[in-house]
């Protein structure tokens, strides 16, 4: 299962701290955790960035995610995650979904 994560570092911790924490964590091999593959992990010069991870449960990317509250809490301003798709699978499922509400009448739902 793929999962998506956009995250923003928090700038109150130093530059310097949060490299040494990112290169503690990567170079102890806490990060990624064994249940966790990372497919893409990319940072922008702004200090935000995205992840994308494959990981079979959401209690997986969960432990992921947390074990850098844990090495560092407040290192991010936040994060945002989510089960992801490829964008090639999700318009094949809206099509197909599309074609099955073609034939239902939806003039008893209220839109207000």
């Amino acid at each position: 299962m793929l999962f998506l994560t956009y995250w923003e570092l928090n700038e109150q911790i130093p530059y310097d701290e949060r490299m040494r924490i990112a290169k503690r964590m990567t170079e102890s091999g806490v990060f990624p955790p064994k249940d966790v593959k990372i497919i893409r992990w990319d940072s922008t010069p702004d200090g935000w960035g995205i992840t994308l991870c494959e990981a079979k449960n959401v209690e997986d990317i969960t432990r992921a995610i947390n074990l850098w509250r844990a090495a560092a809490p407040a290192f991010f301003k936040f994060t945002r995650t989510a089960p992801a798709a490829p964008a090639r699978d999700a318009i094949k499922q809206g099509i197909a979904i599309a074609n099955e509400m073609k034939g239902v009448d939806l003039s008893l739902i209220s839109h207000n």
